[in-house]
């Protein structure tokens, strides 16, 4: 299918706006369809059932010692497994409406910030990993730790399962991608993703923000920044695509300028083409839908800002775009004595026709 072909079958229209009081980092629509979970800075996690006139708001689940930035779902029992900024990782029930207590969870799951998480393709394993520099295999029935990695050079960023569920990529701070057996939990090899990673004046800036693997698991796209510059470690984000067999990296994509910051989210769609999103500076960032080997992305939602994930939903027909919206803190006016804190919405995107996602 040519770009002008995907453009027409996908340009996303703006249906409903969801508003939440604090960021969000995280929005996912589980398996089944029926809800949107999300999961932010202010350690909740926030549900909203799927209604045919809406979305409605629905008690949310707490537990958490702080921020937020880990979602994934596991299995087919309901299980969305949540991990925090000091190490705690939870599983809940996201279709209870008795109770908002969760099903299990490890308190030290992590002994720091946990960053990234992935479940295996049985559902049976959950990886996580974050600022010790460790990558953890726990069961997703209890939580039980199943086997650990030695201690890696530098924080893992992301992770994501291979199709075939025989190893795992895991993604550094240092722009460093290493694959691991699923069974052993030893290292197969390295990657290097180049440019995803820079020392800026004093300043460590990049990492490996996002892996995917496409559905056949010949290829993997790395999301991050690169070409920092300032203060404040602005750049331009960045999409690397891999052979996965070779190693080799096989395209590189620039979808915004040098203020757009990182890709935080990417994933292939089953068409074949990636949906990403970037998020900076307030008002920078977008939305970009990319055939893989272009030279530039087929559609570019410029108005879709600050974008901190997207969701496809299982009918293959919306999309949930979630997006911070903080001003700067350097010159921002006090609101009653007091900063005025950051807040999210979630675009909900349909496309023109229904393509189910498992197509």
């Amino acid at each position: 299918m040519t770009s002008d072909e995907l453009l027409k079958r996908y340009e996303p229209k703006q249906t409903k706006t969801l508003e939440y009081e604090r960021q969000l980092w995280q929005c996912r629509f589980t398996p089944c369809g029926k809800f949107l979970i999300a999961v932010g800075y202010d350690s909740t996690i926030q549900r909203w059932a799927a209604k045919d006139d809406g979305y409605e708001l629905l008690a949310p689940f707490s537990g958490h010692n702080g921020w937020l930035q880990c979602l994934a779902f596991a299995g087919t029992n309901n299980l969305c497994i949540t991990g925090d900024s000091w190490g705690r990782l939870s599983c809940w029930d996201y279709s209870s409406q008795d109770s908002t207590e969760p099903l299990w969870t490890v308190p030290d799951a992590l002994a720091g910030w946990v960053r990234a998480m992935a479940v295996s393709p049985d559902g049976n394993l959950i990886a996580v990993g974050g600022n010790d520099s460790k990558i953890r295999l726990l069961s997703t029935v209890d939580g039980k730790l199943i086997r650990q990695t030695t201690e890696l050079p530098h924080e893992i960023f992301s992770l994501a399962f291979h199709p075939n569920g025989k190893s795992f990529a895991a993604g550094d701070f240092h722009g460093t991608i290493r694959e691991f057996e699923t069974e052993t939990g030893k290292q197969r090899r390295e990657i290097e993703a180049a440019g995803l990673y820079q020392l800026n004046h004093i300043q460590d800036c990049g990492g490996v923000r996002q892996l995917t693997f496409s559905q056949d698991g010949s290829q993997l796209i790395a999301g991050g920044m690169k070409e920092p510059s300032g203060g404040f470690a602005k750049g331009s984000p960045v999409l690397q695509l891999f052979n996965w067999q070779s190693g080799e990296r096989i395209y590189e994509l620039v979808p915004g300028d040098s203020q757009d910051g990182f890709i935080y989210d990417a994933w292939f769609h089953p068409d074949g083409f990636v949906v990403g999103a970037a998020s900076a500076f307030p008002g920078k960032g977008k939305l970009f839908f990319w055939k893989p080997g272009d030279e530039k992305p087929f559609y570019v939602g410029d108005k879709l800002t600050n974008g901190r994930s997207i969701s496809l939903h299982p009918d293959g027909h919306q999309l949930a775009f979630t997006m911070s919206n903080s001003a700067n803190a350097n010159g921002r006016p006090l609101k009653d004595g007091e900063y005025a804190g950051g807040t999210a919405k979630i675009h909900i995107l349909t496309f023109p026709e229904a393509f189910p996602a498992s197509s």
